[in-house]
């Protein structure tokens, strides 16, 4: 998914803004080697990393997602305790514009939150006030939000027992409005949607503006997906994949190997990017490019109608 969003930049004229701006936080010697196979930035300690798992998650909430939960405060915690504003991003998702413009744009009335979060769609109270999806977010660097994230990373045994990082930072959200007068914004689906609105019946038509150029949305973050292996086909479909077939098994590890060991910093993009979109039809109820109008897959979901 890493390699698959540096490919998509690429090809959609982000890359030179990519590889300046992102600071990839590896958890194991695979996905160090990976980025810098790429051109990335990057950081790896053994030490505080040795415990992470390898292998992705299988599920929303399993052990292997919350202990990459804590994992992901840390990274945040660090870069805003140095003075840095922050766009933290998980690797399941691609850009159609570079959404850093709106971040930084001092006209836009977003330049007066300090926090921005995308919408992650849930509307229960676990979630409340903000919907906060932690998938995705920006933070401006300040006391209050030096302060809010000082006051997660001593909230190890919330996240542990919410199996998540977002109930636990959306309480703190709710709580720091109020206490220091931090200001935090639920950016507009429209224009960030995720995987609530990919996935939801009654977003089928903005989905279909999206597909048909109608509507060019920021991003399309594919969470609210059970795992790896379904958020792979369904941005296949929807023609945002740009990783070739040799670079997908073992999510390109021993492609970066072979590389780093000829001190190839780099040519990992060369090696497995796509100048085109990699399109495959998986599943005709989910949305899906023009190109899978009259596809004869099969549906994941009962009983669902062809989104098409």
């Amino acid at each position: 998914l890493l390699i698959n969003f540096v490919c998509s930049a690429q090809a959609r004229g982000f890359g030179d803004v990519v590889k300046e701006k992102i600071l990839v936080f590896a958890t194991d010697q695979g996905m160090l080697d990976i980025a810098q196979g790429l051109g990335l930035r990057a950081f790896y300690d053994e030490k505080i990393f040795e415990k992470m798992p390898e292998k992705a998650a299988g599920r929303y909430g399993d052990q292997a997602f919350t202990q990459m939960m804590y994992a992901k405060v840390v990274t945040v915690q660090l870069i805003n305790r140095l003075g840095y504003d922050v766009l933290f991003q998980d690797v399941d998702l691609v850009w159609y514009k570079n959404p850093l413009t709106i971040f930084h744009d001092e006209n836009d009335p977003l330049y007066a939150f300090d926090m921005l979060f995308q919408d992650d769609g849930a509307r229960s109270l676990r979630y409340a006030p903000y919907s906060a999806n932690t998938g995705f977010y920006y933070v401006r660097n300040n006391n209050k939000t030096k302060f809010l994230f000082r006051s997660l990373l001593y909230l190890g045994d919330m996240v542990l027992s919410m199996t998540s990082h977002q109930q636990a930072l959306g309480a703190l959200l709710d709580e720091h409005s109020s206490l220091t007068g931090l200001r935090v914004k639920t950016l507009p689906a429209a224009d960030f949607p995720g995987g609530y609105h990919y996935h939801r019946k009654k977003e089928i038509d903005s989905m279909k503006d999206i597909v048909r150029g109608k509507h060019v949305p920021y991003l399309l973050h594919m969470s609210w997906t059970t795992n790896k292996k379904n958020k792979l086909v369904f941005l296949q479909q929807m023609g945002l994949w740009y990783v070739n077939d040799k670079c997908i098994s073992g999510g390109g590890v021993e492609v970066a190997n072979g590389l780093s060991h000829n001190d190839s910093e780099g040519d990992l993009e060369s090696a497995c990017c796509s100048a085109e979109p990699v399109i495959k039809c998986h599943y005709r109820d989910k949305p899906s490019v023009e190109q899978c109008k009259d596809s004869s897959a099969p549906t994941i979901d009962k009983d669902a109608k062809s989104f098409w």
